[in-house]
């Protein structure tokens, strides 16, 4: 039995409101997962939707928001992978039940979904690394997918999707053009590999587009954003090219129109990073890890909160700075040495 602080609430609201800090009690690991003493959380927009009773999978509280976090594990269950004292990063059970978040001293990590940590790697890095690159990896990857030396817009480019795409298309060789809607996002963008930066809320963001190209046109484009933006973008691609579909955090799908697909010779492929077999999820998580060994692919960190201001940092999700949220959780995180 491990005992220690949470984050939790125990009704729907805004989360600087309904938010508080808790005492809870973690029992053995249920089998499927581990327990890890949590350094660092990473946050996203589905944290502060569970908290506001905004997100389907968390449909009555109390709620306990935290989807990925790094640290060391305390605990396994009989016939686990992984050993006590590993250093690892992963997917909390945050969906199963109020008490499973990362927003707290311990968590239960997934264990499919469970990667070890490189020596090389912060625990914040590690906090913000599997959500968004297992989505970008399922997208460049798996569903599209993409070849070096294609040219690929990535929309939404400065959060936590976008800015992992980005990295991940540039370690696969592939030329990067980034939609971002400020300067100091766009400044990011160029930080982590795009080529090409551009402001969509000005007006001819699309033939700046396409005169980077030399009039070739994009080869694919990364959607997590979804309503008009994304409609403005389909008038970039060059002839075969594909659209991923990611999400919508503009609040709309994109709306396709299947007669311009056609006449164009385009493809729209779905993306769910949820929707592969076991066999396939332990492939994707095993090359992410490979490469974030070697080098290829960092975490785009963004602001990174002291663990009691985390209610403030999950309110600020709606309209984030660029690249991941993350809490520091441990006390005095050292960082490259683990927790």
């Amino acid at each position: 039995m491990f005992k220690g602080r949470a984050w939790k609430a125990d009704r729907f609201g805004d989360p600087e409101t309904v938010l508080q800090i808790g005492t809870d009690i973690w029992e053995e690991p249920p089998p499927g997962s581990v327990l890890v003493k949590v350094a660092a959380c990473g946050l996203g927009l589905p944290d502060k939707f569970m908290t506001e009773g905004r997100y389907p999978i968390v449909a009555t509280p109390p709620v306990k928001p935290g989807q990925e976090v790094s640290g060391r594990v305390v605990s396994v269950p009989s016939g686990s992978a992984f050993r006590t004292g590993e250093r690892v990063m992963g997917i909390t059970l945050y969906g199963d039940g109020w008490w499973r978040g990362g927003l707290a001293d311990y968590a239960f990590v997934q264990e499919r979904k469970c990667l070890r940590v490189p020596d090389s790697m912060t625990d914040e890095s590690a906090a913000g690394f599997t959500i968004g690159f297992r989505t970008a990896h399922a997208g460049l990857i798996e569903r599209v997918p993409v070849a070096c030396g294609q040219r690929i817009l990535v929309l939404g480019a400065a959060g936590s999707s976008g800015a992992a795409a980005i990295c991940l298309s540039k370690a696969l060789g592939c030329e990067i053009f980034a939609l971002a809607s400020s300067e100091d996002k766009r400044r990011f963008c160029q930080s982590i590999g795009a080529d090409h930066v551009f402001d969509y809320r000005q007006e001819g963001w699309v033939e700046a587009v396409m005169d980077a190209t030399q009039g070739h046109g994009i080869d694919v484009i990364f959607d997590p954003v979804g309503g008009s933006t994304a409609k403005q973008a389909l008038a970039t691609l060059a002839p075969a090219a594909r659209i991923a579909l990611i999400g919508f955090a503009s609040g709309t799908w994109l709306d396709l129109d299947a007669q311009d697909m056609v006449l164009r010779n385009y493809s729209a492929i779905g993306v769910f990073s949820g929707g592969f077999s076991a066999e396939e999820e332990s492939q994707a998580y095993a090359r992410l890890e490979r490469m974030a060994r070697d080098g290829e692919i960092t975490t785009p960190l963004g602001n990174v909160f002291e663990f009691e201001k985390a209610g403030e940092a999950i309110c600020l999700l709606e309209t984030p700075g660029p690249g991941k949220t993350v809490v520091r959780v441990a006390e005095g995180s050292p960082g490259l040495s683990g927790s």
